[in-house]
């Protein structure tokens, strides 16, 4: 027998009030006046024998009834097998397996998770039929196969059986947040939550001990973890790959770093390769310290890629646990670009033209190339092949010139426009209102980037390389239009740069000029790289989507004007987040590749060893307990838990009646003893 609250034995104690009481107690007698005082005396020494056995009974029933409540008000329990004292009555189980990436480590038996499976099993197995059970399943969020439990042994099965290995990550919290709102639902019978898992540090990796302290009510509910296994697994894992860049070009190298990292207790050696495609381009044998981690240098020369992106894996040769031996990755390739410039007439600068600058920037460094095309001829120009398209220098002329440029937008082309391009009236769908020419002080103007990280800005400016002042003697003063946002300042007060989104492209609007007129902008080093990023900018807005974690959801293809979609994704609601690690690619309608995403395992999964087991039941209000023995202890010492309190609780009431009864009959006797009537012996001798 065991007691769920001793430390309310204590009440015992109040066992000393009635005793106290008791010996404290004096009983008044009356006197009584008689002829002869021998037969009186005889008759009060019979009285007082009396009295003191019927107040040693009214002690003894007082202590019972006061040891009574004491043992109820501790809770007593007994664990038996059999169905006496109501231990045969029903009970509600909910099983909840862990199908977390870590579960995925096969040993010699096979698979953490196959054994999970077979615990859950015989778990059901030695349940009563008239038992409910459910079944919840924790992959990278809590999912619900049976959601409540239920009678039905063959479903239950079925859904058990149907269980596949899961390569996401998640912690315990949901499941017991969830298992807590299950606790406090009505129920006739007794409940039992069973979380089987490896009780990996990831999966305790939240405010567990104060949760259990504080929000876990355990009432009616008995909560055992069981874990799978006892082992302590070793791990090698690609723990990060970073690359020296974004992009790639065909023919440079790549340069980067490979983190490995040793979960075990001693070293090991493996051979890491890097692979594009079916094709190793790299291999290396590396060897690992005991619980330490190595960083493996990567130099890589990228020959001709088909479509828009390198994509690859790292990947050691592979241990128990696959899920953190690869790495993949997808790097957009930096193809040049091409750029079509339209000016009109010459310029400043000795009779330059005003795009002169634009189309050095443009093809700055192998970029790409830039044609420089009259205002006039514009209305003509074929503009599928070219990237974007800008204007300067007032060349936005005539009724159908800037129609022809929106119309090249909303199909998914990028327009830069520049401060001195801006024709009178402002047509539609300008980016920016209608400003006046300022001039500005002499001396290099302040600016600071509104969202640092945007495409156009990430990676190339940050706090530790912010964005420079700029050479500008001359600005609009004007606000971005409905549609348009301001991405950078200028001098705390005009806007520098505007993005509008027309269709599936880009507007922009830059608050400079490509003639030196307006200062020595062009002449800036930050001027190639702005102009550049802004030729890109199409390229740059796909890019915020090639990597992904598995459990997270798909990359937005709204960049695509729904014109592509993830290939393969599974059927139904999981459609909306990423199942498993490798390259997806994003299909068009007609199935041609326009995007990849590389997928990873999240490598909190790579720690295999359990949490350790005192620690992780000095926090726990159940019971841990490890394989098939486990469950054996578990039905032999707490399964058949039978409260006793309500019994205790039934007999002291039975005892306070009694005691009532007999404190009563004790008083009516006493009464007529106080009174006329005459001992026995008295009557028989004529004393009346």
């Amino acid at each position: 027998m065991g007691f769920l609250s001793p430390f309310l034995l204590a009440s015992f104690a109040a066992l000393a009030v009635p005793l106290w009481l008791h010996l404290r107690r004096r009983r008044r007698q009356q006197p009584v006046e008689f002829p002869s005082l021998r037969y009186l005396k005889t008759a009060a020494a019979r009285m007082k024998r009396q009295a003191r056995v019927e107040d040693l009974g009214l002690l003894l029933l007082r202590l019972l009834l006061m040891a009574l409540l004491a043992a109820a008000f501790a809770r007593p329990v007994v664990r038996s097998s059999g169905g006496w004292l109501g231990a045969g009555r029903s009970v509600e189980s909910v099983v909840v397996i862990d199908a977390t990436a870590s579960m995925g480590w096969r040993g010699s038996a096979g698979s953490r998770l196959d054994a999970a499976k077979r615990l859950a099993r015989e778990w059901v197995d030695g349940l009563d039929r008239s038992d409910a059970v459910a079944l919840w399943v924790l992959t990278d969020k809590l999912e619900q196969p049976v959601p409540v439990p239920i009678a039905d042994r063959g479903y239950f099965f079925q859904q058990l059986d149907a269980l596949m290995p899961a390569e996401g990550s998640a912690s315990l919290a949901s499941v017991f947040n969830a298992a807590r709102e299950w606790a406090e639902t009505r129920s006739p019978g007794r409940k039992e939550l069973v979380v089987i898992t490896d009780n990996q540090p990831a999966a305790w990796d939240w405010p567990a001990e104060g949760f259990f302290r504080s929000s876990w009510q355990r009432g009616n509910t008995h909560l055992v973890v069981l874990a799978s296994d006892s082992l302590s697994p070793s791990n090698l894992s690609v723990a990060a790959v970073e690359w020296g860049g974004k992009t790639v070009r065909e023919g440079a190298l790549l340069i980067g770093v490979a983190r490995l990292e040793n979960h075990g207790g001693t070293a090991a050696s493996d051979l890491l390769e890097c692979r594009f495609g079916d094709r190793v381009v790299l291999r290396k044998p590396v060897e690992i310290p005991a619980g330490g981690s190595l960083d493996v240098p990567l130099s890589l020369t990228v020959a001709a890629v088909d479509g828009p992106m390198l994509v690859g894996e790292l990947a050691l040769a592979g241990d128990g646990f696959a899920g953190d031996d690869h790495w993949y990755f997808a790097l957009p390739v930096r193809r040049p670009g091409r750029a079509l410039v339209i000016e009109r007439g010459g310029g400043a600068g000795g009779g330059m033209h005003p795009a002169f600058f634009l189309t050095k920037a443009l093809a700055a460094g192998g970029a790409g190339r830039a044609e420089v095309l009259d205002a006039p001829e514009w209305e003509k120009q074929a503009t599928a092949d070219f990237d974007s398209i800008w204007f300067t220098g007032g060349s936005l002329t005539g009724d159908t010139a800037w129609p022809k440029a929106l119309a090249y937008t909303e199909a998914g082309g990028t327009v830069v426009l520049t401060g001195d391009s801006q024709p009178e009236p402002l047509p539609a769908a300008w980016p920016v209102s209608a400003g006046e020419e300022t001039r500005l002080p002499a001396g290099r103007m302040a600016t600071r980037l509104l969202t640092p990280t945007h495409p156009l800005f990430d990676g190339v400016w940050s706090e530790r390389m912010p964005f420079p002042p700029l050479p500008q003697r001359t600005a609009r003063r004007c606000t971005a239009a409905d549609g348009g946002r301001v991405l950078a300042t200028l001098a705390g007060e005009f806007p520098l740069l505007v993005e509008a989104h027309r269709g599936l492209g880009r507007i922009y609007w830059l608050n400079a000029s490509a003639d030196r007129g307006w200062g020595d902008l062009p002449l800036s080093p930050v001027y190639v790289a702005l102009v550049q990023q802004l030729g890109r900018a199409g390229d740059l807005a796909l890019q915020t989507g090639t990597s992904a974690w598995v459990g997270e959801s798909w990359p937005d293809l709204s960049s695509f004007g729904g014109r592509a979609a993830w290939s393969p994704t599974p059927p139904g609601e999981q459609a909306t987040r990423v199942l498993h690690s490798g390259v997806f690619d994003a299909l068009a309608n007609d199935g041609t590749p326009l995007w990849r995403c590389a997928v990873n395992v999240r490598r909190a999964e790579s720690e295999l060893r359990p949490l350790d087991p005192a620690k992780l039941q000095a926090m726990l209000p159940g019971r841990l307990a490890t394989g098939t023995g486990g469950i054996r202890e578990w039905r032999e010492t707490i399964r058949r838990e039978v409260p006793l309190w309500p019994w205790l609780l039934g007999a002291a009431a039975l005892v306070f009646i009694a005691e009532g009864w007999v404190a009563t009959r004790a008083a009516a006797r006493r009464g007529v003893v106080a009174g006329t009537a005459l001992p026995k012996g008295l009557e028989r001798r004529g004393w009346r």
